[in-house]
């Protein structure tokens, strides 16, 4: 115990009399630190204060409280205290106080100069910097339907106020955990719940954005799976309840397979090539490539939908408080699903087998990228580019940007038709350039079934939705360009022109309240 551990030190250190002991036993001592690793800290706080009063220079004490106060997200407090701990202990402090300093201070030194936003109910601190302070309504919206959803699917919702954090870029991901840039641009790691809080990286450190709405929720059901669990559940249960549960704040539970996730597990249990759950371990952002952790992802999601086939959410429930409760993973399975984790692979493989999943034959291989100093349009081209394998389809393509950029739409839409010719339809790349080429031209009556299957197999592909909101827009489809308008701010809320036609349509639609939040987000953009 590290309590009794620094005690001990500073016993044989000379700095206590050999006769000093804790003033609080092992045994409570030991029920504090549980509590703070599982991110019980409302009832680690109730443990820890009484203590305090009665012995608040208690140094086993003290580390004790740093940790609480790391894990409240109260940082600039939890460095003071572990400072004025290294000042009473000198040079030679036991290494996991100089650690919890360096780890503590690093997080604090990155965020403190952050704003903070209160949801309006009180239920959510979300702290941001700069240009992420339009994200707050949008945000606030998602995390309260999420909360409200998550508490009737788990029966049960988490004590006290939530700490959401917003990175503006990946480098401060890295800097507040343990991953290091690499791994997440490896992974594509855009967000985690760790250390009692919801991290996640804003959309502007992305070059087009990201499903950050999905994103967030799966992050928020983390926090509900390890509040309830008491942070006894293993990474592949983790991430498959969260990605089965991501979509909760829009819709029904365990929506279906993205098409490139169906076309991943599809090819992968052909291959017999699945990601297992022990490779899976410690952590998804570790596995080797983007690729891989789709893969992983897909496969989690669907043991999940498999287990709520079964017993739906009394069943899921009734496994995280086993697991709660001390029992084994095999044990808990067996105890709800008759089925130990072996069996549950097999069992799982074989109705994925059966349910027949489908390739998708040209499907483009999308992947996140995240912005870098000096990055320009050129260098977004060669990448949207580099997704075409076929050459001339390569050429067709890059010559209609060529012209589409020199304003020569007509021309520009002629060659995005040529490489749909040998390229198919379901390009991003060429269906969206030949769709903005024809509404320059003012010819939009084609675009919605042109981007038909664009739209389903690239959910978060962000010009497909703003070509899709033109078009209804010039249509007068009031609904449909709303709902196009209202994607691409889940994708990329930082690009104007939603909001600015939203203003208008939500006007047009009898929405004043929705008009104003579009108004005053376009607003701070300017």
């Amino acid at each position: 115990m590290v309590a009794r551990a620094l005690m001990i030190w500073l016993v044989l250190a000379g700095l206590l009399p050999a006769g000093a002991a804790l003033a609080v036993s092992d045994a409570e001592m030991q029920a504090i630190h549980a509590a703070i690793a599982d991110w019980q800290t409302v009832e680690a706080r109730a443990r820890l204060e009484p203590l305090l009063q009665a012995e608040p220079d208690e140094p086993g004490l003290q580390f004790a409280e740093a940790r609480l106060l790391y894990f409240e997200g109260r940082y600039g407090d939890a460095v003071n205290l572990l400072d004025q701990l290294l000042e009473r202990l000198g040079p030679g402090a036991p290494e996991a106080v100089k650690h919890l300093r360096a780890e503590v201070g690093q997080t604090h030194e990155t965020l403190k100069s952050f704003d903070e936003y209160v949801t309006p109910d009180g239920r959510f601190r979300i702290r941001y910097t700069g240009r992420d302070k339009l994200l707050m309504p949008w945000l606030a919206e998602v995390l309260i339907q999420a909360d409200k959803a998550l508490a009737a699917d788990f029966a049960w919702r988490p004590e006290g106020q939530i700490l959401v954090e917003i990175y503006p870029r990946i480098d401060y991901l890295a800097k507040v955990s343990s991953l290091t840039e690499e791994a997440i641009e490896t992974s594509g790691t855009i967000a985690l719940c760790k250390y009692n809080r919801l991290m996640f990286t804003s959309p502007r450190g992305l070059v087009k954005g990201y499903g950050w709405r999905d994103t967030v929720t799966h992050e928020f059901v983390h926090y509900y799976v390890t509040k309830k669990s008491r942070n006894t559940v293993p990474i592949w249960l983790h991430e498959g309840i969260a990605k089965f549960q991501e979509t909760r704040w829009r819709t029904g539970p365990g929506e279906a397979l993205d098409p490139p996730q169906e076309d991943l597990l599809a090819r992968a249990l052909k291959a017999d090539e699945l990601v297992t759950f022990e490779q899976m371990h410690p952590s998804m952002a570790l596995l080797p490539s983007q690729e891989a952790a789709a893969l992983a992802f897909a496969e989690v999601h669907t043991v999940i939908e498999f287990l709520h086939g079964q017993k739906g959410y009394a069943g899921i429930n009734a496994l995280l408080e086993g697991l709660r409760d001390g029992r084994e993973m095999d044990a808990a399975l067996k105890a709800v699903y008759g089925v130990d984790l072996t069996d549950l692979w097999g069992v799982w493989k074989r109705a994925m087998q059966a349910k027949g999943y489908k390739e998708y034959p040209g499907l483009v291989r999308t992947t996140l990228r995240f912005k870098r100093p000096g990055q320009s349009e050129d260098t977004e081209l060669e990448a949207e580019l580099g997704t075409i394998e076929e050459k001339q389809v390569k050429d067709f393509t890059h010559l209609g940007e060529l012209l589409r950029a020199r304003g020569r739409h007509k021309a520009a839409g002629k060659e995005y038709r040529k490489a749909m010719a040998l390229g198919g339809d379901g390009n991003p790349v060429i269906q969206n350039g030949l769709s903005a080429a024809l509404i320059e031209q003012g010819e939009v009556a084609e675009i919605p079934t042109l981007l038909k299957k664009v739209e389903a197999y690239y959910p978060t592909y962000l010009n497909t939705f703003l070509n899709l909101g033109e078009a209804h827009l010039k249509l007068g489809q009031i609904p449909a360009a709303i709902a196009a308008f209202e994607a691409a701010v889940g994708i990329n809320p930082f690009h104007p022109r939603p909001h600015q036609a939203l203003t208008a349509l939500y006007d047009e639609a009898g929405q004043p309240e929705r008009a104003k939040l579009a108004r005053e987000s376009l607003e701070l953009l300017k």
